[in-house]
């Protein structure tokens, strides 16, 4: 569960901690007194996007810290992202947000924002309003429905991904192949032109290095024979004039003959030029070796410059260099291929598809028929709960559809669209009065049903959700009344096996909180600030008026404190019966 949260320079927050314990806690406060702000501070330290506009205006940086402390049989699978200590499991998140870019630590480790969503994926479900809107939304409905299936039908999905990737593919080639018979024709003719010529240029992959540098060096043999030259001259015979450095060697050793025989020190003098004499000697001759092959050939020069054009040329069509060419080549060759034995393998695909697609009805049908068994007592679950959460009568109906699609797979006699999770159109029916015609929810269903469908469905969830932690953030939106006891009686039924946090307006839904925390904003020397502190006994009993009718006397904190105890002995009840 969380169990601590610090917020630095964030929004309206200076420098707040919050400590968090087990059960339902609630935030409450005047609207924009920054409730939600400590969602997006806790959003934030699970990688998910934050805006530089959140850090406080005049500093340069926000700060989020989070403690958690996963349950153990959550530690093998978080030790996949990080090292999480088995004797004290323990998941420090620090996020700083600056103006240009955000930093993630993770036990003190740089981290990615993805590693951090991974985290949060095991450890953290957050409910807000718009999760309400993605009820409205179709296409959101066949992941919902399966989120609540439990067993075996993540693997059926994969392997059923599996086959319609695969059958993709082949339907993919087929349609290359299945090309009119005039287009394929000019296709293998130019792909026969173009592997041809590219064969017949015989390139190798490191021989233009090698052609650049033989031209450059062909192109310069004039100036290279007139370099060598003087250097030969230079070195052993003597250039305008001057002595050659071979003729001042061997005067150097003469004289130092003539110092060793007055001074036996010398000797050492001789040999040491006698040893550069000799390198000298050998130099050279490797200068006389390198002047015998300098030779002006320009027909080879030609040579060179004509294969260059060519590799230039081919490479203008076929790639920027030539190991590009030969890919290309390589490509091209096994396409021409299928191309003229384009029924041979048209008919290998079909043989596939067919034993592909036979594969996908059974995969299909497996999932179609573990839907179908779920919905049917998923619905009876959701219908049950919307009648606790105050909407006596209503019903609630998970339809699965097929469409139809001539191009589609064929089950049992008719071809149906395959998708890639499927066979299956899911679509939430919803009626709110007894005897009235089913609807889709986006027709039927105000914001405050909306609220409570999502609150039932999360409920039916709960048997299969490993996930420790639930946050809800003002999901009693539109809700009042009966309807909000109803929904705090809920969220604290799920508090029992889970860590519940909710951010809300209702007095009824506060009531049943076991640890009650209120944001209150407040002005200092000109500036905005907000403080986060729990309240107890009496003093919740007045935060509750104040929810109730914006005074915290008289009536008012009757009723508070009438909430709280009947609150008090909801929960007794409860615990009582198990």
């Amino acid at each position: 569960m969380l169990t601590y949260l610090r917020i630095r320079n964030f929004g309206i927050f200076d420098d707040i901690d919050i400590e968090l314990g087990p059960g339902l806690t609630v935030f409450t406060g005047e609207t924009g007194a920054g409730k939600s702000m400590i969602v997006d501070a806790v959003t934030a330290c699970l990688g998910y996007r934050t805006s530089p506009d959140t850090i406080r205006s005049g500093e340069r940086r926000a700060i989020l810290e989070l403690l958690i402390s996963p349950p153990e049989p959550l530690v093998p699978r978080l030790n996949d992202v990080l090292e999480v200590s088995q004797d004290v499991p323990e998941i420090m998140i620090q996020r700083d947000i600056l103006a240009e870019r955000s930093y993630m630590r993770i036990n003190g480790r740089i981290a990615t924002m993805s590693m951090a969503q991974t985290i949060g994926s095991y450890l953290v479900d957050i409910h807000g309003q718009q999760d309400h809107h993605s009820l409205l939304k179709p296409q959101n409905n066949l992941s919902m429905l399966d989120q609540m299936i439990k067993g075996e039908i993540s693997v059926i999905k994969r392997e059923y991904h599996e086959t319609f990737l695969a059958r993709q593919d082949i339907l993919r080639r087929s349609e290359q192949l299945n090309r009119d018979a005039s287009q394929r024709r000019r296709e293998i003719d130019l792909l026969s032109h173009q592997v041809d010529e590219i064969d017949k240029a015989d390139l190798r992959r490191d021989e233009e290095e090698e052609l650049k540098l033989e031209y450059r060096v062909l192109s310069s043999q004039r100036n290279l024979i007139e370099l060598a030259q003087e250097a030969y001259e230079r070195l052993h015979e003597g250039f305008q004039g001057s002595g050659s450095a071979y003729d001042q060697l061997t005067q150097s050793i003469f004289l130092a003959r003539k110092i060793a025989g007055i001074d036996p020190s010398g000797d050492k003098l001789v040999k040491d030029i006698e040893q550069v004499l000799y390198a000298l000697e050998v130099a050279v001759d490797t200068f006389r070796d390198y002047q015998r092959r300098l030779q002006l050939d320009p027909s080879r020069l030609k040579q060179v410059e004509a294969r260059l054009d060519l590799i230039e040329r081919l490479k203008a069509k076929y790639g920027s260099t030539i190991d590009q060419i030969l890919d290309y080549k390589d490509s091209a060759a096994e396409r021409l291929a299928q191309l003229l034995n384009a029924d041979e393998i048209l008919r290998e695909l079909n043989e596939k598809l067919g034993q592909i697609e036979s594969k996908m009805v059974g995969l299909g049908k497996r999932l179609s028929a573990t839907r179908r068994e779920t919905s049917v007592e998923t619905a009876k679950q959701v219908s049950s709960v919307l009648e606790e959460l105050g909407i006596p009568g209503a019903e609630f109906v998970i339809a699965l559809k097929h469409q139809a699609d001539d191009d589609g797979v064929p089950v049992d006699g008719k071809k149906i669209r395959a998708f890639a999770d499927g066979f299956d159109l899911v679509e939430f029916l919803f009626s709110a009065n007894p005897g009235e015609t089913l609807l889709p929810i986006h027709k039927v269903a105000s914001g405050g049903e909306l609220s409570r469908l999502m609150l039932a469905i999360k409920t039916c969830m709960e048997g299969v959700s490993s996930v420790p932690t639930l946050i809800f953030d003002e999901i009693d939106a539109g809700v009042g009344g009966k309807a909000g006891q109803a929904i705090g009686e809920k969220l604290w039924q799920l508090s029992r096996n889970h860590q519940v946090l909710c951010v809300t307006h209702l007095a009824s839904i506060a009531a049943m909180a076991d640890t009650h925390f209120v944001v209150n904003k407040y002005e200092k020397a000109g500036r905005t600030y907000a403080e986060v502190a729990e309240v107890r006994e009496d003093h919740r009993a007045r935060e509750l008026a104040r929810m109730l009718s914006g005074t915290e006397v008289g009536v008012s904190l009757d009723h508070g404190r009438e909430l709280l105890a009947a609150a008090k002995q909801y929960k007794q009840r409860a615990r009582k019966t198990g």
